[in-house]
């Protein structure tokens, strides 16, 4: 019998797969995110370096900041055409100002409305071990109501009608070549040897610049069905109902973002379908590189 974390694990990989990102790139929400309609806000994930783990998390390092910190600490070239002497006059005119990046909310929305739909079906009949929320918002997988649903013969539909790939890049403060230089160079120039600032305190293994964050996984008009053949006892229907207007599995979205009915037949099988407002982007996953993978290197 599958446990509520294997068949998670097993969600995940069909979901990503499903969705064109590698199975090693991919971090899923949890839980799936409506961004606010702000800039700022939206690229405060691209900001944000992602800590090394299959459910999406910040690390304590923001790019900004550590490629600012960086790009200060290296040595120009003598070459007036030199990228980190480029990325250092990049850095004094960009000034105090936040960092952007080329485009928005704006354009994410427009994007999503000209993307194309993609579905894709779910069930658990064998799963690796991982570790998630189980059946509503922040409930242990290990619950009763969570490993009963687990242990029946889940299976699920899921469609989007439309699925975005959402990939700004880094506004005017960035200069992506200077980055390449330092990474493809471990050892002396650019480097400054009076620095802290190393190639192993940047990139390597406990760095401050392991992983990036490449894209956000969008998506609007979600439809989702699922059901479990476990027999769930009144009590248990009951907590499922109380819990459900929190957010339920997969995605965790909250009544007030969906329509959501649950329900149970006459010996206790559950059946949910859940419907995203319409029009609205719903963030499930992100793409996360390494990197050298990142930096082409």
């Amino acid at each position: 019998m599958a446990s509520f974390d294997e068949m998670q694990h097993l969600f995940v990989t069909q979901e990503l797969t499903a969705l064109g990102y590698a199975l090693e790139e991919g971090q899923i929400l949890q839980p799936a995110l409506l961004p606010a309609r702000d800039d700022t806000a939206l690229w405060k994930f691209f900001n944000t370096i992602p800590a090394n783990s299959l459910i999406y998390a910040p690390s304590e390092s923001e790019f900004f900041t550590v490629y600012s910190e960086l790009i200060n600490s290296l040595i120009p070239g003598d070459n007036p055409l030199d990228p980190i002497a480029a990325a250092k006059r990049r850095l004094v005119n960009w000034g105090h100002k936040p960092p952007t990046w080329n485009i928005g909310y704006a354009e994410l929305v427009r994007q999503l409305s000209n993307a194309t739909s993609s579905s894709f079906v779910f069930d658990n009949k064998s799963a690796p071990e991982s570790a998630f929320w189980g059946l509503w918002s922040n409930s242990p997988p290990a619950s009763g109501g969570s490993s009963k649903f687990a242990s029946g013969d889940v299976s699920a539909t899921i469609s989007f009608s439309k699925v975005l790939n959402f990939s700004p890049t880094p506004g005017d403060w960035y200069v992506s070549s200077a980055l390449s230089l330092a990474y493809s160079s471990p050892n002396g120039l650019p480097w400054n040897p009076d620095s802290p600032i190393s190639w192993q305190t940047t990139f390597g293994q406990k760095g401050a610049m392991q992983r990036f964050l490449t894209a956000l996984l969008a998506v609007s008009g979600m439809h989702i069905q699922f059901q479990s053949s476990a027999l769930f006892t009144e009590d248990e229907q009951a907590l499922i109902l109380r819990n459900a207007p929190t957010g339920l599995w997969p995605y965790y979205l909250d009544a007030g973002s969906t329509d959501m009915n649950v329900k149970f037949d006459e010996v206790g099988r559950l059946t949910a379908t859940v419907t995203s407002k319409s029009g609205v982007p719903t963030i499930i996953a992100g793409n996360v590189l390494s990197a050298g993978r990142f930096l082409g290197v």
